[in-house]
């Protein structure tokens, strides 16, 4: 199924087409990832120092910040931010349903972030790549533990250098090769019995070569003759196979539900393969403001150490001092010094402001700017006010939302997948069971602080009405009554509680809710009843006192 051959021609093709690409991945590499400088998979040395050939960090900074946001808003840490529904609504209203599914988010909530898992760490790699590369790269697979049991799911982000992909005309993926660099000895740790030729013999002989690398190939591509009904590789969606370059040889083939590696952009054009990040689209203002810096340095060092003219060379012999209290003998004649600058100091306000501005730029692109508002005290400003300039940054940051497409949905996919695999999704209730059989979908919903700022606007809308109806309430009481019966609090505080960010766990249950229903129904009744105790009184006092006057009478 697989012909080395052709495994060969496609690499190389993908590596030409990329050529372009990664020269410019290599130039902002340099300048913002300071822990891998070179954008080149086959050729990097561990532990190399690449702040040297920095001279302004400032974009270094800036990314981490954009990282910091990008995580912040759309995998907030603690929060179950992802959820599950039908796209069946009949379905999904069924309480069995709707409470199975949140044991599953519950479930993918805890694999995520099992501290073995490497979620954390590796999405934040992921992250860096995806805005400063044309893309990232995470590999999402099966865990096991020194007993070779099930120990659940690893996350493993990948240098975007050693990933290739091409994609179909309507822009999905059809192919996808990552190039691994690995030692014979990870070779055959790795694959055992299954390991190439070539890894074999390194680690045998009379002089074993366990440190001999070894170029492998991890092929995946769409399959395009998938039998219907097969169990097997041929039933499946995704084929793949690893590659043995030194050995052209294919080994370890196989099939896959959902594709493990994923490979994200920032923003892609219809017609390309690869993406344009954040740092790539502002690699000029990058280059700007390393000449800049330098330029400035320059030019505070011509002020401090300004470069001298001389009439003769009778200084030769002589010490000139520039230091503090520096005394130069010999540097005058008749009254006049023999030194003269060659220039004027620079005058460096009109760079410093240039710098200025491209820092502007760069605060921009990773959303710096926008962090500012939650630094700012705005006691002054009106709830309405407020809501709303989240509303604006909400659609600032909208593109974050478009990861829900690229990154989260075909994770969930994968992940979902080795759930199924390993059991972990067999107490779905029966008409699930029969639901999915029939080939019904879930629905992916994101409960995160960007998707709540998305609706900051509908929770300014309300606010601004609600001033404008305390402005009329003064010379129409009725006002007040009217906007609660168009729109009820029932409906609204829920809304409101979700657009600010409420967690959804403190928010009531049904049964809590007509507990508190009852409750207050029966505080209710004990308060008419206080008020009406003292009549009852006084009306049992007139009875007894009526009973006792006809006592006497009789």
């Amino acid at each position: 199924m697989f012909d080395p051959k052709q495994i060969e021609a496609a690499q190389s093709r993908m590596e030409s087409a990329r050529s372009l690409v990664d020269a410019e991945c290599q130039e902002a590499a340099a300048i913002l990832l300071d822990e891998s400088p070179d954008f080149n998979v086959r050729y990097t040395q561990e532990g190399r120092n690449n702040t040297r050939f920095v001279y302004d960090e400032y974009g270094a900074q800036a990314l981490q910040d954009g990282v910091s946001v990008f995580e912040g808003f759309t995998m907030p840490r603690g929060q179950k931010w992802q959820k599950l529904s039908l796209v069946d609504r009949e379905l999904s209203a069924v309480v069995e349903n709707a409470q199975w599914l949140e044991k599953v988010e519950d479930r993918l909530f805890a694999l995520r972030n099992d501290p073995e898992s490497g979620f954390v760490t590796n999405i934040h790699s992921f992250s860096e790549m995806l805005l400063s590369m044309w893309g990232g790269s995470i590999y999402v697979d099966k865990r096991y533990d020194d007993y070779g049991r099930f120990a659940g799911i690893s996350y493993q982000a990948e240098d975007p250098a050693g990933v290739w992909v091409e994609r179909t005309k309507e822009g999905t993926i059809k192919r996808l090769h990552r190039l691994l660099i690995l030692t014979a000895e990870q070779v055959v740790d790795t694959w055992g019995d299954d390991a190439p030729k070539s890894a074999r013999e390194a680690m045998q002989g009379m002089t074993p070569r366990p440190d001999k690398e070894i170029e492998i190939l991890h092929v995946i591509e769409r399959n395009g003759r998938r039998i219907e009904g097969r169990l097997d590789m041929a039933g499946k969606p995704w084929i793949g196979c690893y590659y043995s370059r030194p050995d052209k040889a294919v080994f370890k083939t196989g099939g896959y539900d959902a594709l493990p590696r994923i490979v994200a952009v920032f923003a892609r054009k219809a017609s390309k393969n690869y993406g344009r990040s954040p740092g790539l689209r502002v690699l000029p203002a990058l280059r700007a403001s390393q000449i800049m810096m330098q330029d400035r340095v320059l030019g505070v060092e011509y002020q401090l150490k300004r470069p001298m003219l001389a009439e003769d060379d009778d200084l030769d012999q002589g010490v000139i001092d520039l230091g503090p209290f520096g005394i130069t003998y010999g540097g005058m004649e008749n009254g006049r010094p023999k030194l003269q600058p060659l220039m004027d100091a620079p005058n460096l306000q009109d760079a410093a402001g240039l710098h200025a501005e491209v820092h502007q730029v760069l605060d921009r692109a990773f959303w710096r700017d926008l962090l500012q508002l939650n630094r700012e005290l705005k006691t002054h400003i009106s709830a309405y006010r407020t809501k709303a300039e989240e509303g604006e940054k909400g659609v600032l940051l909208a593109p974050l939302a478009r990861q829900e497409q690229e990154l989260f949905a075909p994770m969930t996919a994968r992940e979902l997948h080795i759930m199924w695999d390993e059991g972990m999704l067999e107490d779905m209730p029966p008409r699930l069971r029969d639901y999915f059989g029939r080939g019904g979908k879930l629905k992916l919903g994101y409960d995160n602080p960007l998707n709540q700022m998305m609706l900051a606007n509908e929770a300014a809308a309300y606010l601004q009405t609600a001033e404008q109806v305390a402005t009329i309430a003064p010379f129409d009481p009725s006002a007040v009554g009217e906007f609660t019966r168009e729109y009820p609090l029932a409906k609204v505080i829920p809304g409101l509680g979700r657009a600010n960010g409420i967690p959804a766990k403190w928010q009531a249950t049904d049964d809590e809710k007509a507990q508190s229903d009852a409750q207050a129904a029966q505080q209710q009744q004990l308060q008419q009843l206080i008020q009406v105790a003292p009549a009852i009184a006084d009306a049992s006092k007139s009875a007894a006192e009526a009973g006792a006057i006809s006592g006497i009478g009789a």
